[in-house]
Order: structure tokens, then C-alpha cells, then sequence
């Protein structure tokens, strides 16, 4: 039996039950005879991981031009495991792994559906895995229109994460094994230090030691004759913790079995675990454990054996000494980095020589892992997918060096390598091996500051790449940092808020052999803060930086409490920059993918190519493509060139300022003209304007900059320090307001003129507003909708009152104001993300068939009907008349669906917005969320169509 990929519904999964051959899909990958001959390596691995788990086939989001496709979904029948209990089990190592966000289960006249990016469905109150899919389909069943997960179009185009009811439903990132089990050996940890058993270092270390071990045990690396060797009668790791000298003698044979120190004792460990009388109630406390919601420990939630190695090592800030400088990595931005940084062809240069990969500043080594793991696969992908043994491996583990000022994290980063080379291996291999784990400390993985590492020449071979994520502090901790920020000065000038971040960056680049490349997370400032300016233009000046992945709109992606610090990646490469070279600006969204750490998408519409002299001197450029790309920019340096309030205000004699800051004991003022007197709450300056109902009274309390009696004293204008600019004119009685107001007073007799420009506020609005998102220093990157007063003084204002603007102009301004500030704030939550409404898509055709036929006269262009399909809208135009066929639409689909998404790799999705040609005719195939479908957009569409057809002589 075989279907064609015009497939509806859900008929493909029910194929899958009722025949041995599977359905013609495209994106459906059989895993029986699978050919990995000329496929991409990522691709292979995922295949070889199905197999493993007894899948019957994968399915994957559409891939283009070689580039590796990223997989979505697992697929099983019921007659390979009609066992409901074992599949469980089975969910339960795939939720553990976490690699597919989707499972199908598919019988007779019925599919289910398990999700592996959520929570742990499976849970029993028993301890035992129950199986329960989160959905399940009938024969004959109707599905909803909001049952996208059975729509095999939708996850083949990957519109089906575009949907924020299927992202809400089946990725989480808070509840997903990844980020829950650093949470509960978190909480773990806290429980043993509320004890106080053991000292603080031996019980981290003992607890860190026991997830390796369950790891080693699930994977039958470790058998019951091991332990038994250690206690007799013992089978189980936890039969030998609680007893001190049997965990030593279990410790000392197995780092002499593995080698490497992740097993050594030190005599001070020896004595203490020797004499230890609370070992036995931290053995029971450890085992017993339960999570969160008291339903399974631990040790019986999770399938070791199929955690990623790097979600093991992303423990490390419960590890280290200063835990509150330690920050999660998210696995799919490591992956992401390495990916951009070191393809497969890079990886061949490298290995062809004798550099190597260096982080510097590795933490529990989570950059190194994957680099190891990318050179394991580079390996095979060059050894016809045979698997290397201990003799290859070991070599390869040469190749990935970290330093680290936190001897507790080289340590974390020496055990995570180790377990990245037993994960390359199969357990009898690893049971096999004699001193298996080659010693790391003090040879690839050095303890030290690293700009003391630099100095001293820790890392003796060529340094290839740099990879990671150094610590943002404003401040210089070891001497090392402040011999390199002395010399720094002395060349440079000062460093931007003596950021060690920046330090790190300027410092690696020139650790980089000649043509090396380096990928590394820095502060948002670096692209936003006009600070760092100086810092910046330095930088492209000297080096060729080739992409800044800004990641300034996806929030939490390092929440730490209430802080969330904003990120850029900065990927550069040892080597001038060219005259006329470009560099690529990715702004990434906050999709439902980015939130739940599945990976990040991007469009067509938020890739910026600059020339260097322009990221070498601009201000406005990064905000401007933050907020949809050059015609902001253009509308930007229009508007800055006209005076500013300020400039009026000043010109008027007007007092103007912030209101009055409330102080602490010691810091305050003289504030007679304040204490007692009518107070307005920065609440009541709303987009109603200046509301004096709810008056409050001026404490007496310290006042640390109380300002002036003059700046209060009516009448004046209010403008509150909002993105929305609320404002007012106050004509009554003396009124004081705080810091997060600005007032311009003025005398009785400009009472006119300050009514004047309330009025133009209130007519240029849009604009107004426009301007703000796109030059405020504060907006989107310290607050969501705070702005400076600064803000506020640089606002236009000719003293004609006439902006001038053109009409294109004020559709750009328009679309910031509707879609664009809302969009950066809530991504995928956005109203712009919903499905594009028909009134949206009438508004497109108006300007971008205007747009061209201001070029195109004599034969002027005009829109056709259009076509829906599944996460797809398809737009037709005509020069002159013509009529599309519409009945051959589903051949057309599927030309048109191949060219809709683009994959660059499993971490990073370029989502391709396809414009075809054909005779008379213009397509553009988009996805149907309404950010696609803006007039703005609508504008960019057209000025890339008039540059398709000149290319082609139109």
C-alpha cells in the first residue's frame, strides 16, 4: 500500500498500523533498511537511535540544500510492543533522552499520541511507568481544527510549532526531563546541606558521583559481581553507600579500572568516609528522594541509561564554589553554536592538523561535550558509520582543552568527557578497558583564570576554535583580569562598564591560530549599549566577524531568579576583515520552540546582511533590525535629524527633568517644597492622560534628588517614561511626581505652547512611538516597556510641527506601533502570530501591488485568488489579466511546499519564504501567521520582487 503525500488528515498513521510498508510521505523516514550512504551525519545518528528504541520509522521537518533535517517524531506500531507496560518503560527512556518532542503509537483504529518535552506523562503513583498518551485518535474520528500534531503537512513544514496551542500542549522546558532533573538534585542538594551530613565538598562530590554510577549501572557497565565485590551480598550502588569502607574499596577499583581521577579519593576523603557516622542517613536520603510531585524518587523517574551526557554536566552550578555565578546553558543554544561554528568541512581542516578546541571558560564542560561528541561523529562519517573504539576515541579526547578559575567545575568538566567517551562506546567495550580515561586535569583541562592561562601558555597546541560562555561580571577578580584590562587601556582606551565578558572576547581572538573561528556569548550591550560602541567598532575593525546571532527577543533563555539576562553570540574569525565584507545579524523570536529549548527558529524577514563599515559605526542599526530592517532605519535618520524637545524645551527657558527620587537614611535632601504636598502616583499618567482622582500626599521621608519647587509648579507637561509615551497637560494647583515622570514647566503665559505639544504628541502618536522603540537604550533590553527620560528630551520636534513622512513611512511606523513591539515582547504569544486574518491579507495586496505598479505602469500587476493550505498561504498575481487553475493546486502545493522551510543544521531553523515566477505570473508562498502578512512586510516583498525581475530583465 502506498499514499501520496496529499495524505489528509490523519490517514497516513493509520496506514502505518494496517501494513509491513510504510506510507509515502514525504519527511517519513523508514528506519528498516535505512541507507545512510550520502546522508548527513545528524540525520544517521538519529536513524541509528530509533533503531535502538525499536521505532518503525522517523519523521522530519522539511531540510533543504544538504543541510541536515532535524527530527520530530518517533513512530511505533503496536504489533512491535502491544505490551502497554513495557511501552511505558519505553516512554519513559525517551522522555529521558528527550531527542524527539513527538511519539505516534500507531494500531488498528487507533493512534496515540506521547509527548517527550513536557512532563512525565508516565508517572504511576506505584513507581511503576503507566502508559498514557496525551491524545488519542479513532477511525472515523473528526479532528479538530486545533489537532495540528496529526496533520503531517503542518510538522513536515514545521508550522505546527507556529501554533501556540500544540507549543503549550507539548513542549515545556521547566517540566521536560532536561531542565527537571537539574531541579531536583538541586533540591536534593538543598535537603543534604539542611542536614549538614557529611562536609560541604564530600557531599556534592558523593552526590555528583552517584548520577555517574547510575549511569554506568543502567547501562550495564556495572554489574551486581561489581558491587558484590565491594560488600558482599551487595547488587546495587545503593547497598554500597552508606558503608563507608565498602564505598572506598567500590571508589578506589573503579578509578583503577577507569583511570582519569574521576574516582579518586583523596586521603582526607578516605578518612572521612572511614569514620563517617552519617553516611548511612545521606545513602538513605539520597535514594529516597522523591520529586517533586512524590510520585517516583529520583533514581526511578529518570532512565539514566538515556539522559544526554550533557544535560548530566549542566549540573554543575550545584557544584561549584560560587553557584550564584554559574548560569544553565541551554543545550540547543550549545548546539546551535557548534553547529554555526565548526561544520563538517571546518571539522576537516582541524582534523587534518594538530589544532584543537578550546572553552574558555568550560564550566561542567557542556561546550566541550558536544564538541567531542561532533568530532566522534566527524569520525564516523569518515569511517563509513564504523564505531571507534577506546584507541580513536582517546585521541579525540585530545582534541577538546577548557580552562576553568573553579577547580570544582574542571573537575565536573574532566567527569563529563569521560562520560562522553563511555557513551561513544558499547558496555561490554567499556567493562573490557584497563585505565579507560585518560587523565584530563592538568593536561586538555587546565585550573586557572584564564587570561593567567593566556600569559603562561597553558595550551600548548595550535588553538583552532573557541567556543563558550564567560562570566558576565563588571568587575575584574583575579589579577590576571586586571593585568589584561591594564594593557587593554593602555592600546584601546577603556573597557565598556569594565565588562569581563568583552575582556574574554578581545582576549580569545587573539589566542585563535590564524583563520580560526570563535563563537561566544556576550551581553546584549554588546550589540546595544552605547557604551560598548567604542569596544564594538574596535572589534570589526580588526577582526572578520562573520554572524551576531541576537537572542535580545527569546526571554528566560538564562533566567536566573528575577534576573534574565539578554544575549547575543558573537561568531568570529581569526583573520582582517575585507573592505566590502558582510556580516550576517540573525534576530531570533521567542517561539514556543525557543521557550521549551527544542531549538530556535528564524525567517527569511529577520536575517540582516551589513556591511562592515556600517556594524563598524552605527548606532541604530541592531535596533532597527530588531523592529523589521532598513526602511526603520531610514525612517530613524530621518526623524533624528529634526530638533528635539529637549532643544525646544531649552530654547522655551522651560524647566524640565524627572520628577523627585525617594532616598534612604543618609541619602537625603532638603525637600521642604515636597514634604506634605499633593502627590501624583506614576499610575494615574495613563494613555487617558493626567487622572488627579486618586491623589496622594508626599511623605516625609528621605528624598534623595528632590529637584526644584519650579519643576512642580504648574503649568506643566507630563510624559511618563513608557513605551506609549502617556502624557498631559496639569494647568491646576502645585502637583509633585516621581523619576519615572518627566515634567517641562513652564510660565503661565506658554500655557498655549505646552497645550501645543500635547496636541502634536497626541497627532504623531504613531510615530512618536515608532521612534522610541527604535533608538531607546532601556526598551526590550533592560525593561519591556520602561523607557529613559533620555528618550523623552530626543524626541523630534520641528517647530513647524510637520514630520513630513511619507506614506511608506507611516506603515512602517504603524506595523512597529501594531505588531513589532508586541511581537519582540511575547513572540510566539503574539497577536502577529496568530493566523493571518482576510482583512490582513487585503491590506498586503494594497501596498505590495502598489508598490509595483509604481515601476510596472503599462502593465500593471493585480492580485488573484489565493490558496490556504496546511500552515500555508499562497498568493497569486498577474501582470495584465490572467487566471490561476487552481484545480492543479495540490501539484503546485507540493513544488512550492519543498522550497517552504530551510534547515541549517538541528539547532537552527531558516524558515524560506519562496517567491516564483512563472510566465505572468508571481506566487509568494509564506506561512499563514499574520507577522508574514503586515503591510511592512508587504514592502520588503516588494522591493525583493522588483530585484528578482530586474535580475531577470523585467
Amino acid at each position: 500500500m502506498t499514499l501520496d503525500t496529499r495524505m489528509e488528515s490523519a490517514d497516513w498513521l493509520f496506514a502505518i498500523a494496517e501494513t509491513r510498508d510504510l506510507p509515502v510521505v514525504d519527511g517519513l523516514v523508514t528506519v528498516a533498511g535505512y541507507d545512510h550512504a550520502g546522508r548527513p551525519p545528524e540525520e544517521v545518528a538519529i536513524m541509528e537511535k530509533a533503531l535502538s528504541y525499536g521505532a518503525r520509522a522517523v519523521f522530519f521537518e522539511a531540510a533543504r540544500h544538504g543541510r541536515a533535517a532535524v527530527a520530530q517524531a518517533f513512530i511505533f506500531n503496536v504489533a512491535d510492543e502491544p505490551d502497554d507496560a513495557r511501552f511505558a518503560e519505553l516512554h519513559k527512556r525517551l522522555w529521558s533522552w528527550g531527542g524527539v518532542p513527538l511519539i505516534y503509537r500507531a494500531g488498528r483504529g487507533e493512534i496515540q499520541l506521547f509527548r517527550c518535552a513536557h512532563e512525565p506523562d508516565f508517572a504511576g503513583p506505584d513507581g511503576k511507568p503507566v502508559c498514557r498518551p496525551i491524545r488519542t485518535l479513532m477511525t472515523g474520528a473528526k479532528i479538530a481544527e486545533l489537532d495540528v500534531w496529526w496533520d503531517a503537512a503542518r510538522i513536515r513544514n514545521g508550522t505546527i510549532w507556529d501554533d501556540p496551542h500544540a507549543c503549550n500542549l507539548m513542549l515545556s522546558a521547566q517540566k521536560a526531563a532536561h531542565r527537571t532533573l537539574v531541579e531536583e538534585v538541586r533540591a536534593l542538594a538543598k535537603q543534604l546541606s539542611d542536614r549538614r551530613l557529611l562536609s560541604p565538598r564530600l557531599r556534592r562530590r558523593l552526590l555528583i558521583l552517584s548520577l555517574l554510577i547510575a549511569y554506568l549501572e543502567e547501562r550495564s557497565v556495572l554489574l551486581p559481581a561489581d558491587f558484590n565485590q565491594a560488600r558482599e551480598g551487595a547488587g546495587r550502588f545503593f547497598e554500597i553507600l552508606g558503608d563507608g569502607p565498602a564505598l572506598i574499596t567500590l571508589l578506589e577499583a573503579l578509578e583503577e579500572r577507569f583511570n582519569g581521577h574521576v574516582f579518586k579519593l583523596t586521603g582526607e576523603d578516605r578518612a572521612a568516609l572511614s569514620a563517617s557516622t552519617e553516611l548511612a542517613s545521606y545513602a538513605r536520603l539520597v535514594e529516597g528522594y522523591e520529586d517533586s510531585s512524590g510520585q517516583l524518587s529520583l533514581w526511578r523517574l529518570y532512565s539514566f541509561r538515556d539522559l544526554p551526557v550533557e544535560l548530566i554536566s549542566n549540573i554543575y552550578q550545584l557544584f561549584v564554589k560560587d553557584a550564584a555565578s554559574s548560569i544553565y546553558t541551554p543545550p540547543a543554544l550549545v548546539r546551535l553554536m557548534l553547529e554555526e561554528t565548526l561544520s563538517w568541512e571546518r571539522l576537516d581542516r582541524l582534523m587534518a592538523g594538530d589544532g584543537v578546541i578550546l572553552d574558555p571558560a568550560c564550566g561542567s564542560g557542556v561546550f566541550l561535550v558536544e564538541a567531542y561528541r561532533r568530532l566522534v561523529l566527524h569520525w564516523r562519517w569518515h569511517h563509513d558509520w564504523a564505531r571507534p573504539g577506546v584507541d580513536e576515541l582517546r585521541p579525540l579526547l585530545q582534541r577538546v582543552h577548557g580552562i576553568d578559575i573553579e577547580e570544582g567545575a574542571v573537575e565536573l568538566a574532566a567527569f563529563s568527557l569521560c562520560l562522553s567517551l563511555c557513551d561513544a562506546l558499547q558496555p561490554e567495550e567499556i567493562r573490557s578497558s584497563v585505565k579507560l580515561f585518560p587523565p584530563l586535569a592538568g593536561t586538555t583541562l587546565h585550573h586557572s583564570c584564564f587570561f593567567d592561562a593566556k600569559a603562561r601558555r597553558l595550551v600548548g597546541a595550535p588553538v583552532a576554535a573557541i567556543l563558550g560562555n564567560p562570566p558576565f561580571e563588571s568587575s575584574l577578580p583575579t589579577a590576571g583580569a586586571k593585568r589584561s584590562y591594564a594593557a587593554y587601556t593602555k592600546a584601546n582606551g577603556a573597557l565598556a562598564d569594565k565588562q569581563l565578558a568583552y575582556l574574554f572576547l578581545h582576549e580569545a581572538m587573539e589566542l585563535l591560530a590564524p583563520d580560526g573561528v570563535l563563537a561566544m556569548v556576550e551581553p546584549s550591550g554588546f550589540l546595544y549599549n552605547q557604551n560598548a560602541l567604542a569596544f564594538r567598532k574596535s572589534f570589526f575593525s580588526r577582526w572578520r566577524v562573520r554572524e551576531v546571532l541576537d537572542f535580545v527577543s527569546v526571554r528566560g533563555l538564562f533566567k536566573k531568579g528575577e534576573a534574565d539576562p539578554k544575549i547575543v553570540v558573537v561568531i568570529a574569525e581569526a583573520s582582517k576583515p575585507s573592505f566590502d565584507g558582510r556580516l550576517l545579524h540573525a534576530v531570533f523570536r521567542r517561539s514556543g520552540r525557543a521557550t521549551a529549548e527544542q531549538g530556535f527558529d528564524i525567517d527569511y524577514y529577520d536575517l540582516f546582511w551589513l556591511c562592515n563599515a556600517d556594524a563598524e559605526r552605527t548606532w541604530d542599526i541592531w535596533r532597527s533590525n530588531l523592529l523589521g530592517g532598513s526602511r526603520v532605519r531610514d525612517l530613524v535618520e530621518r526623524l533624528r535629524a529634526f530638533p528635539t524637545l529637549k532643544d525646544y524645551a531649552a530654547k522655551q527657558e522651560w524647566d524640565f527633568g524627572e520628577g523627585f527620587i525617594a532616598g534612604l537614611s543618609g541619602e537625603s535632601a532638603p525637600a521642604d517644597h515636597l514634604v506634605g504636598k499633593p502627590l501624583l502616583p506614576t499610575s494615574a499618567l495613563s494613555e487617558t492622560g493626567l487622572d488627579t482622582s486618586f491623589l496622594e500626599t508626599v511623605p516625609d521621608r528621605p528624598i534623595k534628588r528632590p529637584k526644584t519647587a519650579r519643576r512642580f509648579t504648574p503649568p506643566f507637561l507630563l510624559i511618563k517614561e513608557n513605551d506609549d509615551l502617556h502624557h498631559g497637560v496639569w494647568a491646576g494647583h502645585y502637583l509633585a511626581y516621581k523619576h519615572r515622570i518627566v515634567g517641562f514647566a513652564a510660565d503661565r503665559r506658554d500655557i498655549d505652547k505646552l497645550r501645543a505639544v500635547e496636541a502634536w504628541l497626541q497627532r504623531e502618536s504613531t510615530a512618536l512611538r515608532a521612534y522610541v522603540a527604535a533608538v531607546s537604550a532601556s526598551l526590550f533590553v533592560q525593561r519591556a516597556t520602561a523607557i529613559l527620560g533620555a528618550d523623552i528630551y530626543a524626541l523630534p520636534y520641528p517647530e513647524d510641527e510637520d514630520l513630513d513622512l511619507s506614506e511608506n513611512e507611516r506603515i512602517v511606523a504603524q506595523d512597529i506601533v501594531m505588531h513589532q513591539r508586541d511581537f519582540i515582547r511575547l513572540g510566539a504569544n503574539a497577536p502577529v502570530m496568530r493566523a493571518a486574518p482576510d482583512d490582513a491579507l487585503a491590506d498586503f495586496d494594497a501596498v505590495f501591488v502598489r508598490q509595483l505598479n509604481a515601476v510596472y505602469t503599462r502593465n500593471p500587476i493585480r492580485p488573484l485568488e489565493s490558496q490556504r493550505w496546511s500552515g500555508a498561504i499562497c498568493r497569486a498575481y498577474s501582470f495584465g489579466d490572467g487566471a490561476v487553475d487552481w484545480s492543479g493546486a495540490d501539484e503546485l502545493h507540493g513544488r512550492l511546499d519543498a522550497l517552504l522551510h530551510e534547515r541549517r543544521g538541528s539547532g537552527l531553523t531558516v524558515t524560506r519564504i519562496t517567491r516564483l515566477y512563472d510566465k505572468g505570473f508571481v506566487f509568494l508562498l509564506k506561512p499563514d501567521r499574520h507577522r508574514f502578512w503586515t503591510r511592512s512586510i508587504a514592502l520588503r516583498d516588494a522591493d525583493d520582487v522588483l530585484t528578482d525581475l530586474r535580475e531577470q530583465g523585467f
